[in-house]
């Protein structure tokens, strides 16, 4: 290809996403949540959802990792992730599903409420749309990036306190990732999709989630499997004794919280008896 096409089709992507702004969508409350199932492996039963992030329909382009981005080039990535969690309270409340809703949070984010002695507002948040802080799961992101782990236990102390409970989301069983976990303590540790992923087909990689169950299951803490795609997949969690799983093959995100399994990961969990 020339450069002149070349640099034809770099301006034609160029305009066809452009850059991301996050503040015009706070101030308009334009922000969607969509909701994905966590189902109890043993029993099928789904436990709760993970809010997710959507841009407004008008702008199908915008990813969520591009709102995160932008939200910290323009310095409101606080405003930013409450908001997504106060939309998705809203929404999941309006429907009343059964079960824990989990949001997601920044460790930095939180680390600045605590510091600027607003802890309480997400706590405010809950009751300002009647959900209950025990029904409210928190997935605690990039905490791997920490220097000082201390700053977010403290942090977590008064939500801990009303009932909300703390994954730690995006767990990687690296030194880093057992330093949070031994410092953090938190009641549901969530895989990092790579470890779910070809686990019916790497030993190794089973044997390191089958020592995650024994210790999650000593602590009394939970285990999840995320980015569970495949009957294999399902499988291979199952067997392993991990206790909650979420993916597109359990369940898409979709703006209404669902309250019963799907047909096909129903007859792969009912023939393991």
């Amino acid at each position: 290809m020339s450069l002149h096409h070349t640099l034809r089709a770099w301006w034609h992507r160029r305009r066809a996403t452009p850059p991301a702004r996050v503040m015009p969508l706070l101030a308009g409350r334009a922000l969607r949540a969509v909701f994905q199932p966590l189902v109890d492996v043993r029993s099928g039963v789904i436990v709760g959802h993970e809010a997710l992030a959507r841009a407004p329909l008008a702008l199908p382009n915008l990813t969520v990792e591009r709102m995160l981005q932008a939200s910290q080039e323009e310095r409101c990535q606080k405003n930013f992730e409450l908001a997504c969690a106060e939309q998705a309270f809203e929404l999941w409340v309006a429907q009343g599903p059964r079960g824990q809703l989990f949001v997601n949070l920044s460790a930095a984010t939180l680390i600045q409420l605590h510091a600027s002695d607003l802890s309480g507002l997400l706590l405010e948040r809950m009751r300002k749309h009647a959900v209950p802080a025990r029904r409210v799961g928190l997935d605690v992101t990039d905490y791997g990036l920490l220097p000082d782990l201390d700053l977010l236990v403290a942090a977590l102390k008064p939500l801990r306190a009303a009932g909300v409970v703390v994954a730690l989301d995006d767990f990687k069983p690296s030194d880093r990732g057992m330093q949070a976990w031994a410092k953090v303590l938190p009641n549901v540790l969530k895989l990092a999709p790579r470890w779910t992923q070809n686990l019916a087909a790497e030993p190794e990689q089973a044997r390191t989630v089958e020592s995650l169950v024994r210790l999650t299951r000593k602590h009394d803490s939970l285990l999840v499997a995320k980015a569970v795609e495949s009957e294999a997949a399902l499988r291979a969690v199952a067997h392993l004794g991990v206790n909650w799983a979420q993916g597109y093959f359990l369940g898409s995100p979709d703006s209404a919280p669902c309250h019963q399994l799907n047909v096909r990961a129903r007859q792969v969990l009912s023939s393991l008896g």
